[in-house]
């Protein structure tokens, strides 16, 4: 039995974290090349973003572990799925009377010290889920250096690469608050030595308009070139917005399914990512049969989230977690899936790279109650009609104007210096070049003359896996 031991100290507790890889040997490498992203690490096994949840979806060799990223009132970038506190952490009970008018506790409303005294929970009780019972287990919120220190030191101490999958959590929110996340995020990545293209990594985001951003003016100031990821959200969904006519709207993603669509964002970005009810129906019938060729013609990546083994969270054409795989992988194409269960999905590529049936079913979780999918963020201000999708991918769709790049070469960003690694066994990182005392002179994000606008009722997504 080949057994590995982490030990890691979380707020003055030691956390014994025991992964028997009885069945699970860490290989990145599966079915074609087919990938794993451990969403929200290892999340369907341990809470979600914590320490140990890292650790574990490491131990089963997940290809990238995701972290969702925003920002603390003190310009901290921690790892937290949503901009807010009270699903994942006692907030409300140590912090009472510090929400919204809406209700919630938002994280760009604490400061970092503030966060850490609170202590994470399990937001699906009663799941089949790890049985937090909140008395003794005191996980914390990481911050995204934490989470980058061990993946780095994981990467020494188990001699591989691991890859890391970071998404930059609304822009348009952070930038409401006069904050610029993205900036803050590549500095970090920077740091850590994430710079080029060869390095394992994927950076995503739903907002089109800060992709081009990144890829046009900060990563070039920076002397980074990263591979982007634009994830598709369905438009009634919240994660992106602009401001059109004084009201925050909702981004219109139609324009990207398109040829011509595809064609225009593949300069930009090196992938993209949607639901898999983007990719096909409540009968299995492909939605968008030409969307994954099309994607991988023009050199694209076409990952799809989100993968739950609960027997609820299953379409009804599939009867198993492994019988859905098989469908995305290879009848639909797709290159990597976002799934909690990242244990079983590489138990799934391995056996079938060997030859070995995939099981038509296996043993489920216990029951469930349907997992509600997480309540939006909601401005004011009215939402935007749902545009209908075209009747075909070959009709051409009005891309979305952009404006012509006036930038001229900036002047580079002072930027900390990674602290160096030792050791023979870990992979070399690039050393960053060094940068001018120079600030950059960046299109500045546009500023809403109005004060934050405090979510209104939210609005129920018709898409599955809202919850991403």
């Amino acid at each position: 039995m080949d057994c590995k031991i982490l030990i890691i100290k979380s707020s003055g507790w030691f956390f014994l974290l025991l992964t028997a890889l009885l069945t699970v040997p860490v290989v990145f490498a599966q079915a074609g090349d087919k990938v794993v992203i451990a969403h929200r690490a290892a999340s369907g096994y341990l809470m979600e973003h914590n320490l140990p949840s890292v650790a574990l979806a490491v131990a089963m060799g997940s290809d990238y572990i995701e972290q969702d990223l925003v920002m603390t009132k003190d310009d901290q970038v921690i790892v937290l799925h949503d901009p807010t506190l009270e699903r994942v952490t006692n907030v409300a009970e140590i912090f009472p009377g510090r929400n919204r008018q809406d209700g919630k506790y938002y994280a760009l409303d604490f400061t970092l010290a503030e966060i850490k005294q609170l202590h994470l929970k399990e937001p699906y009780p009663n799941s089949g889920r790890f049985p937090d019972t909140g008395k003794n287990l005191k996980l914390t919120v990481p911050t995204f250096k934490e989470e980058l220190e061990l993946i780095r030191g994981l990467e020494k101490t188990m001699r591989q690469d691991i890859g890391i999958y970071p998404e930059i959590k609304q822009p348009w929110l952070h930038r409401k608050e006069g904050k610029d996340i993205s900036t803050a995020v590549l500095k970090i990545l920077r740091e850590y030595g994430f710079t080029s293209k060869e390095n394992k990594i994927y950076l995503q985001c739903f907002d089109p308009e800060e992709l081009k951003r990144i890829h046009d003016e900060l990563m070039p100031a920076l002397q980074m070139e990263l591979k982007l990821i634009q994830l598709i959200d369905d438009n009634n969904g919240n994660e992106t917005k602009s401001l059109q006519w004084g009201e925050w709207a909702n981004y219109n993603y139609d324009w990207i399914s398109s040829k011509s669509g595809l064609r225009a964002l593949s300069a930009t970005v090196s992938g993209i990512g949607m639901d898999k009810s983007m990719l096909a129906d409540e009968a299995g019938n492909l939605l968008r049969p030409e969307l994954v060729s099309d994607a991988h013609s023009l050199g694209m990546v076409v990952h799809a989230y989100t993968f739950r083994r609960e027997k609820e969270s299953l379409p009804p054409y599939v009867v198993s977690f492994e019988a859905l795989l098989e469908f995305f992988y290879f009848k639909v194409g797709v290159d990597g899936v976002f799934t909690d269960y990242c244990g079983d999905a590489m138990l799934f590529l391995q056996k079938r790279s060997s030859g070995a049936a995939a099981p038509v079913s296996r043993e489920k979780l216990p029951s469930q109650p349907t997992v509600a999918p997480e309540t939006p963020l909601s401005p004011a201000a009215p939402l935007a009609a749902p545009v209908s999708e075209p009747e075909s991918v070959t009709e051409p769709v009005v891309e979305p104007p952009v404006a012509p790049s006036t930038t001229t070469a900036p002047p580079q960003i002072p930027i900390s210096s990674p602290v160096p690694a030792s050791g023979p066994a870990m992979a070399p990182i690039s050393k960053p070049v060094p940068a001018s005392e120079s600030t950059i002179p960046l299109s500045p994000a546009p500023q809403a003359t109005e004060s934050i606008a405090q979510p209104a009722t939210p609005v129920s997504s018709p898409v599955e896996a809202k919850y991403r």
